[in-house]
């Protein structure tokens, strides 16, 4: 998800390692509810070494599951759009700007 990504960069990790409490855990990566169940399950068949999992790195790396791509998919998908609007304005644009001027022209005459 985009907010599993977001929290998981290091400027977010940083703030979490530093605020107090409720804060340091909501600012700290959601684990999706299938990682967790799968991981409970692997560790209550004796498949995690060690079992403890802290944190959703751990989790997604014992779960297999992969990382987190919501914020690059939607900011990938932004700079397609905008490009796409850009090419759009770069032709469309000047000929609004050709149909005013002859509106105006006509006008005068």
């Amino acid at each position: 998800s985009a907010v599993e990504e977001l929290l998981s960069l290091g400027l977010f990790k940083a703030l979490a390692d530093v605020t107090p409490g409720l804060i340091k855990v909501a600012l700290r990566p959601p684990s999706s509810v299938n990682a967790v169940a799968d991981a409970c399950a692997a560790a209550a068949l004796g498949e995690i070494e060690g079992g403890v999992l802290d944190g959703t790195p751990a989790i997604n790396a014992a779960t297999d599951q992969p990382a987190a791509t919501g914020l690059s998919e939607a900011l990938s998908w932004a700079k397609e759009k905008s490009v796409d609007a850009y090419d759009w304005a770069k032709v469309e644009v000047p000929k609004a700007v050709e149909a005013v001027k002859s509106k105006i022209d006509e006008s005068k005459k």
